[in-house]
């Protein structure tokens, strides 16, 4: 009888977390996704390059077939410059795709006084962490 009662038990808060929408096994790729690339804004507004870096793979290649070193070198001469002083990096307009182990992420609007430049990104889940593996501008 006392087994009856705790199987009925475990059922029943089963059937409640399944119903509630609770997710088992913790945030889902998309959640993980808009965590990392807020951590990577984040990042970048504060002007952290070490940080910003976090967020790239060392497998990245960008449009032009650049790696991970040029953005490191790219991102210090925007920071040094002072690029990013008047820069609004807007998320609104941002959509995600995901294809199993690849994540399309953009478009990421650059806003400053001279324009607006937007950027897609592609992620790649890289041991459990999705990290930036490709960019692309996009025509304005």
């Amino acid at each position: 009888m006392k087994k009856l009662v705790i199987t009925k038990l475990g059922v029943s808060v089963l059937i409640v977390v399944l119903a509630g929408g609770c997710q088992i096994g913790g945030p889902s790729d998309e959640k993980l996704i808009k965590n990392a690339m807020a951590d990577w804004k984040a990042a970048l507004t504060a002007q952290n390059l070490d940080k910003v870096m976090t967020a790239y793979s060392e497998n990245y290649v960008s449009q032009r077939g650049s790696g991970k070193d040029s953005i490191r070198e790219f991102m210090t001469r925007v920071f040094d410059e002072g690029w990013m002083e008047n820069v609004n990096v807007n998320l609104e307009e941002v959509t995600t795709t995901i294809e199993e182990d690849k994540a399309q992420f953009g478009p990421v609007a650059f806003i400053s006084d001279s324009g607006t430049m937007k950027i897609d990104y592609t992620l790649q889940k890289e041991n459990g962490a999705w990290l930036i593996v490709g960019s692309k501008m996009l025509e304005q």
